[in-house]
């Protein structure tokens, strides 16, 4: 049995590591997996020369590419170290013995010695590619595991096997093809193009979405001004780039504040996206390997409660008071575990139990005298400049808005009032999941979970770490950064990109760099596979059907929920052609996160599905 595995990032290798430890001896299985980067993938690749700066944004003790026995259905799990054991034990003898890799990550290790440390992009790809050597000892004699260092530009069926081309002509088959793709590049917009052309016709610079690894961004200097749109990940590796990349140092002042000093080769960069806010730090890591929360309020059999109120449905609005109050629980009990709070340990006692059956949080706790805190209001999060006096400074503003989101995330990822509360998110959304993939909402409801729910969501949990956000303090300290109001909007004057925010702000810059990556959608990508597939309709969006009997489709692929299988445009099942990962977002829940030990995590769990059905074939 011949599988063809497109993609060697973490979803491509869990997926060969439970074909070659769970196929039987009696099975002829022939393992391929093809991907144009090397293993560990795009995004990780240790060759890519910017992926040696900027930083994973997960904690090494929370990564591992090992299956383990929390995995639901997952098979009899290989355990093996997670990437900080294996920093701790493996990684420096290995880098010793393959001197292809930039004496840099072996420089790197030094520096990861706590398991809430972050390393760089890079280092995943070294560990990656030390697990696939792992992976490729346990092959047995009726077994092969290759890698080709190739794209797949198209595929087609051939009676029952499957025929892949690859980019110089080769042409392979296939019983089996697991397409475990990345973010493709896209389609620029209208005004993406409009932008480009302008810039070519101006002599400017412009960078359209795209890994922001991959960007040419040597052409800068610091007589250029950047206009940047967007200021979420991305953004934060440019402003590595932009920083430490260009030379420049952060050093710790005696106070504890980070201050940086400049090489002189920066460009000035100015800032900005529609909500105004950078995506909020990370709390300093304070959980154990596989810990998670466990929701008090957002539990499956009330979220069953509410779809069985709504008669099959679950409203969001009811979704969103359930989980706003399991937020607003964190946030209180955060307070009460703080030495600052006031009330007396009987009091705080008393009011712990009564938050319990309370339905409103908030009165609860002002009751008992729990009134020195602000309250927790979704609206503030994400609009807190609402209320600011036209005539304010904003720029001073925005810096002691930044300075408390650091000083927040000080306290922990457990116990800081803010940033212990949003990291819950992260471990609730293996019930977000089942709500999204049991189809608790109807196509009403899913629209405004997605339009509503999801910009929150992301705003707050999957934000840089700490140490990214006081490096951004730093740099509009030194003046060398600009972070603009809300509603940024780019126009093209005089030979100019002009930038103007909400409260009127105007900037003008000679480049424009739209700091993000391209949508998930299949239906802008330009990956040659996605698109010979989308084109020939057996990749197609999902429709869903409002109320009122008009359509919207989803951003991602269809597929059959329980096997991964394609769905092709006339509703047939593609049989042995699996699609999983990023293409499946909006269909699937989050499916951009990084395997953690010893939680069920996502992508091992699908991994394991996938591949137990292939060797069931077989």
């Amino acid at each position: 049995m011949q599988v063809a595995i497109i993609g060697a990032g973490p979803r491509g290798l869990a997926i060969a590591e439970r074909l070659i430890n769970l196929a039987d001896d009696k099975t002829q299985l022939d393992v391929q997996i093809y991907d144009p980067y090397t293993i560990g993938g795009r995004v990780w690749d240790p060759f890519i020369v910017n992926n040696k700066l900027f930083l994973m944004n997960t904690v090494i003790d929370q990564v591992t590419l090992f299956n383990d026995d929390s995995i639901e259905n997952g098979g009899t799990p290989f355990p093996g170290p997670n990437m900080r054991q294996w920093i701790e034990t493996e990684a420096q003898a290995f880098l010793a013995s393959h001197s292809e890799y930039d004496r840099r990550y072996s420089d790197e290790l030094r520096y990861l010695t706590q398991p809430g440390d972050f390393s760089s992009r890079g280092m995943l790809g070294v560990y990656a590619a030390w697990y696939f050597n792992w992976l490729k000892s346990r092959v047995r004699s009726n077994h092969t595991l290759t890698f080709t260092q190739q794209a797949v530009n198209n595929l087609k069926k051939i009676g029952t096997k499957f025929e892949l081309n690859l980019t110089d002509g080769t042409q392979m088959l296939a019983d089996h093809v697991v397409m475990a793709l990345g973010h493709s590049d896209v389609e620029l917009t209208e005004e993406e193009r409009q932008f480009d052309n302008f810039a070519t016709q101006h002599g400017l610079q412009y960078v359209g979405p795209t890994h922001p690894a991959e960007a040419d961004l040597s052409k800068f200097s610091d007589k250029d001004t950047i206009i940047m749109r967007g200021l979420g990940l991305s953004f934060f590796d440019y402003l590595a780039y932009f920083s430490i990349g260009r030379g420049g140092q952060f050093v710790r002042a005696d106070d504890g504040e980070l201050v940086y000093q400049a090489s002189g080769n920066e460009p000035h960069v100015i800032a900005g996206s529609r909500g105004g806010l950078p995506l909020r730090a990370r709390g300093v890591n304070q959980k154990s390997t596989s810990e998670l929360y466990q929701p008090t309020f957002l539990t499956l059999p009330a979220l069953d409660a509410l779809r069985a109120k709504g008669g099959g449905y679950m409203a969001y609005d009811d979704f969103e008071k359930l989980m706003i109050k399991e937020l607003t629980y964190k946030y209180i009990s955060n307070i009460l575990s703080s030495d600052q709070q006031t009330l007396t340990y009987n009091q705080t006692e008393a009011l712990k139990q009564a938050l319990l059956t309370s339905a409103d949080l908030i009165e609860t706790a002002r009751s008992f005298g729990l009134t020195d805190y602000p309250i927790f209001d979704v609206e503030d999060i994400c609009h807190p400049s609402r209320q600011l006096d036209a005539d304010a400074d904003y720029k001073a503003w925005f810096l002691d808005y930044l300075k408390a989101t650091i000083d927040d995330a000080r306290l922990g990822n457990k116990l800081a009032p803010l940033a212990g509360t949003f990291d819950i998110l992260r471990d609730l959304r293996n019930w977000v999941r089942h709500v999204v993939e049991h189809d608790y909402f109807s196509a009403d409801d899913y629209e405004k979970f997605l339009s509503r729910f999801k910009p929150f969501d992301s705003l707050v949990s999957v934000g840089p770490s700490l140490e990214r956000t006081e490096e951004l303090y730093a740099l509009m300290k030194a003046g060398i950064f600009e972070v603009t109001a809300p509603g940024i909007k780019v126009t093209t004057e005089n030979g100019a990109f002009v930038a103007r925010d909400r409260r009127h702000q105007e900037f003008k810059g000679n480049a424009l760099i739209e700091a993000r990556l391209g949508t998930t959608s299949i239906a802008v990508a330009r990956n040659p596979l996605i698109v010979h597939l989308r084109d020939n309709g057996i990749l197609v969006q999902p429709v869903r059907t409002r109320r009122n009997g008009s359509t919207y489709k989803l951003d991602a692929a269809n597929v059959d929920h329980q096997t991964f299988e394609v769905i092709n445009r006339d509703g047939e099942l593609v049989n042995n052609l699996y699609i999983y990962g990023i293409p499946l977002e909006g269909l699937k829940w989050f499916s951009t996160v990084i395997p953690r030990p010893g939680v069920n995590t996502i992508i091992l769990r699908e991994g394991a599905w996938i591949a137990e059905r292939i060797l069931a074939h077989a």
